[in-house]
């Protein structure tokens, strides 16, 4: 029976038939969720190849099968279990990745704090690096310098897994970053991929060879094919690319010497296994022989699994048609996959017209050279790293050279027409968009940083409320820090840039730069007589003001700035200044005038078919409501903001949405679902890396009602549904604020409150009578380690420091005290 990976309710799972069907490090699993009886019909999670789209730090899932690889599990999971860090190392294509994600999942109920995945592969510049594992752990940035303190002091007390999966080309940073954070986080244990060890002290290296192969010296017999991992791994992707290929008397041969001649490489196998789509099986090993035997004089220096893992990507090279070969290596330049559009814009002239790039990439993509991303939006294509490096290897640095100012100054005019088409119906398309072109903003913006900084400059002011969107509020700063650092003529672009800055320290709650910031974009605003840029440093004056808590002069810069952008015509700075007026006289108490400019603010923006700033209005307008104590109307205002901010993916604007949501929960008596809604925006806010402690009067509002909350809720009862709030996704937290998710009956509120396991409360008990970890295993049978991980975990449930406090806890439960 084949254990074959299938879609069940959207997720990536495998139905099992049979136990032997199963990978036995599945097995402890799936015995699990069955308890006692066959295993027909368990939905099991399958392990993950690469990072998937979404926010980081997300262990992924993947559609095919993991084959083999029980001995370097087995060895890997010693490693960590005697070393904090543990190095997987191996030539590209080997599998690291696929094997660390696998351990991972195995080890993961061992850390109280989980997994986090710190994905590299697309991280250039070593100065990310801080910026991309703060966003992996869950950090709030509030300035746009990383600092290593802020992430010890993160991680210092938590028992985590962090994974920095793709090392390679940030080995000398990577290696600095562990070693800092291993010495100062005692209960922090790193999982590392990458083509060489790190090097530091403690590291343990684990070699990820090639899989198994039969013996070529021993008998072929059926038993050794069968254990061959590197047959299994065949077999396996050949049925997928060819349907009803099986494993023959016939066939088992040839199979098993092409494996041998693949050198049993995951990656130069799979690529293989798909050439059975246009070649017969005998037809692919005379030619996958023939073209390992011409590169056995190769360079006798370079390792020899490099040197067949290149000839099998020749033989792929060499099967594409000239114009194919020539797009192949024009696409090296993208990273993080790319539309169809860049693809025709970039990497077309020449031999190659733009008409031709749609055949030429489908011919890729039946190479498996390319393969097509189904959830994108647009028509969008993914190549493996060790295929993109081939790629890039084979231009010579006069064609570097160009497709990178091509590409370049395509992702700096797709960020212009972003700006230029912002205030209309296509917002959420754009935002989506971006995020899946993240990682080739990246490059372009380190390609303008070399090449023309004033265009970089540009390129991050245009797209301003992506970087908000998705709480990028740190990066889009650095990025402005260093590309201002070279722009230094006074251009629209360096001004705009210098203003956006200002506004992102703000937001950051970080006032003390601003100042300085805004005075030079006014002197480049004079300078150039720009009359749109001093609008904006005027706008950004009255914000830092609103922030501050200073709204009369807050109210009259805005103001200015409306009429300023409205005789302009330049709707999205109207806009966002009408929202900011009607905001800033919200907070000075001044309702009548405040609902004028919503409604103003709703006028303009319906009829544009705008929603980012209109649903900022509604959420604001929505405050006011409540605050007038009219709650209907306050909950309408507030889920129809939370609904536009769902479709847009904006995270900040969920954020606050949840956080007034909290307010009129409490204000209403309704403690645990105030709790829990305070808990997810807390949480939000944290990732989007937006302090509310930097807006004075949201802070004010946010202290009062929590207060309000804890003193109506016991102790207990406030930590566990905050707790219970903080750890739900944003998807989940905003289909609890609109109640789309069915609440738990009045008379099962208390059971679910209750946070800790059946065993953590027998470990409770315990403690409350003054047993010691060693007393308490021997009572339960454990062992002291397990018996020590239930405490550390009922102090992190609870939120207390020690022994003392659990004992004083349980007491209180018992006898009714909170």
């Amino acid at each position: 029976m084949t254990w074959r990976p299938e879609l069940v309710s959207g997720e990536a799972t495998a139905r099992v038939e049979r136990d032997e069907d199963v990978p036995s490090s599945f097995r402890p699993v799936i015995a699990a969720q069955r308890g006692v009886g066959e295993t027909t019909g368990v939905v099991l999670p399958l392990p993950g190849e690469g990072v998937a789209s979404g926010d980081p730090g997300d262990l992924p899932l993947e559609l095919t099968r993991f084959i083999g690889r029980r001995h370097e599990l087995a060895l890997a999971r010693h490693a960590l279990e005697r070393a904090r860090l543990v190095t997987l190392t191996g030539t590209g294509g080997v599998g690291k990745t696929r094997l660390a994600f696998q351990l991972a999942r195995d080890v993961s109920r061992a850390f109280d704090e989980g997994v986090r995945v710190v994905a590299l592969a697309d991280v250039q510049d070593p100065a990310l690096l801080g910026h991309t594992v703060n966003a992996a752990v869950g950090i709030r940035e509030t300035s746009s310098r990383w600092q290593l303190d802020t992430l010890v002091d993160h991680l210092r007390e938590r028992q985590m897994l962090l994974v920095f999966d793709n090392c390679e080309h940030l080995v000398d940073a990577a290696a600095t970053l562990a070693d800092a954070l291993l010495r100062s986080c005692p209960r922090l244990r790193i999982l590392a991929t990458s083509r060489q060890a790190l090097n530091i002290d403690g590291e343990s290296s684990v070699s990820v060879p090639p899989l198994s192969t039969p013996d070529p010296s021993g008998t072929l017999s059926r038993a050794a094919i069968a254990e061959s991992e590197a047959v299994s791994l065949f077999v396996d992707r050949a049925a997928a690319a060819l349907p009803g290929f099986e494993l023959t008397a016939e066939s088992e041969s040839q199979v098993v010497e092409l494996c041998r001649l693949l050198d049993g490489i995951p990656l130069a196998i799979e690529l293989a296994a798909v050439r059975l789509r246009v070649l017969p099986l005998s037809e692919l090993l005379a030619r996958m022989g023939d073209r390992y035997r011409l590169l056995t004089h190769g360079s006798r220096t370079a390792p020899a699994r490099h040197q067949t893992l290149r000839a099998s990507i020749d033989w792929t090279f060499d099967l594409c048609s000239p114009e194919e070969q020539v797009l192949w290596s024009r696409l090296a330049v993208f990273t993080g996959g790319f539309g169809l559009e860049a693809a025709e814009s970039v990497a077309s002239g020449g031999a190659i017209e733009r008409e031709a790039v749609l055949d030429l990439v489908s011919g890729l993509v039946d190479k498996s050279i390319l393969t097509r991303v189904h959830d994108a939006r647009e028509p969008r294509y993914q190549m493996l790293e060790t295929i993109r490096q081939y790629g890039a290897d084979r231009l010579d640095e006069a064609e570097s050279a160009e497709l990178g100012r091509r590409h370049r100054q395509w992702f700096v005019a797709l960020a212009v027409r972003v700006d230029e088409d912002w205030s209309g119906p296509r917002q959420a398309q754009w935002l989506e968009r971006l995020r899946w072109e993240h990682a080739n903003l990246r490059t372009a913006l380190n390609s303008c940083l070399v090449h023309d900084a004033q265009s970089g400059l540009r390129l991050v002011w245009s797209i301003e409320n992506y970087w908000l969107a998705r709480g990028f509020l740190a990066e889009a700063r650095q990025w402005l820090d260093e590309l201002s650092a070279s722009a230094l003529e006074p251009t629209v672009d360096r001004g705009r840039g210098l203003r956006f800055s200002a506004w992102l320290a703000v937001l950051q709650g970080d006032q003390d730069v601003v100042p300085a910031l805004l005075e030079q974009a006014d002197e480049v605003a004079t300078h150039s007589g720009d009359a749109v840029l001093a609008a904006f440093v005027a706008q950004t004056w009255g914000l830092s003001a609103l922030f501050r808590g200073d709204l009369p002069f807050a109210v009259e810069r805005v103001e200015e700035a409306v009429s300023t952008f409205a005789k302009l015509g330049h709707r999205n700075g109207e806009i966002h200044s009408t929202f900011e007026v009607g905001l800033a006289l919200s907070f000075s108490g001044e309702t009548e005038s405040a609902a004028v400019w919503h409604r103003r603010c709703n006028d303009l923006t319906t009829a544009m078919g705008e929603t980012w700033w209109r649903s900022f209005s509604l959420w604001a307008y929505g405050i006011d409501k409540w605050r007038q104590g009219d709650i209907p109307a306050a909950l309408e205002l507030e889920r129809e903001s939370l609904r536009l901010k769902r479709q847009l993916g904006d995270q900040l604007g969920i954020a606050v949405c949840l956080e007034g949501m909290s307010w009129i929960a409490a204000s209403e008596g309704d403690v645990d679902r105030a709790a829990r809604l305070l808990g997810a925006a807390d949480a939000l806010l944290r990732q989007v890396g937006m302090p509310l402690e930097g807006i004075q009067r949201l802070w004010a509002f946010h202290q009062q009602w929590e207060d309000t909350v804890r003193r109506r809720a016991s102790e207990r009862s406030f930590r566990v549904a905050y707790g219970a709030g903080a750890a739900m996704a944003a998807d989940a937290a905003v289909a609890f604020a609109l109640r789309e998710i069915p609440e738990p009956p009045p008379d099962q509120q208390d059971d679910q409150l209750d946070p800790l396991t059946k065993r953590e409360q027998e470990v409770g008990e315990l403690v409350s009578k003054g047993l010691t970890n060693r007393e308490i295993a021997a009572s339960l049978v454990i062992s002291v380690r397990t018996a020590e991980k239930h405490v550390d975990r009922i102090m992190s449930k609870l939120g207390l420091a020690n022994r003392t406090q659990i004992a004083a806890w349980v007491t209180g439960r018992g006898s009714g005290k909170p």
